[in-house]
């Protein structure tokens, strides 16, 4: 193959590439509370200000045992009433991952 006609190849499979539909999305994983992890003090406002959060990435939920269980919610009502009456599923591993 002539050194033209592989520059021209090699030109072609890099425009292809290039404007090609696929993308390499890397899915992050975010512990909630930082490296400390959960707890009732965290401040989930400041951790979460600067994060984009996308599909596909994971939610880690790290958290002591003996401060109570996390639980899964239905609406915004019961989550501000702390209402946990009617769980959707109830957390008490210290550890569960959320994906988004």
């Amino acid at each position: 193959m002539s050194q033209g006609m592989s520059g021209a190849l090699l030109l072609l499979a890099f425009v292809m590439v290039a404007t090609s539909k696929w993308r390499v999305v890397a899915e992050l994983h975010h512990v909630v509370g930082g490296d400390r992890g959960w707890d009732p003090n965290s401040d989930l406002l400041s951790w979460s200000n600067h994060r984009v959060f996308r599909v596909g990435d994971q939610i880690w939920f790290t958290y002591s045992v003996a401060q109570g269980l996390i639980a899964e919610v239905e609406s915004r009502e019961e989550y501000e009433a702390c209402d946990v009456r009617n769980p959707i599923k109830m957390y008490n591993e210290g550890f569960h991952i959320g994906e988004l």
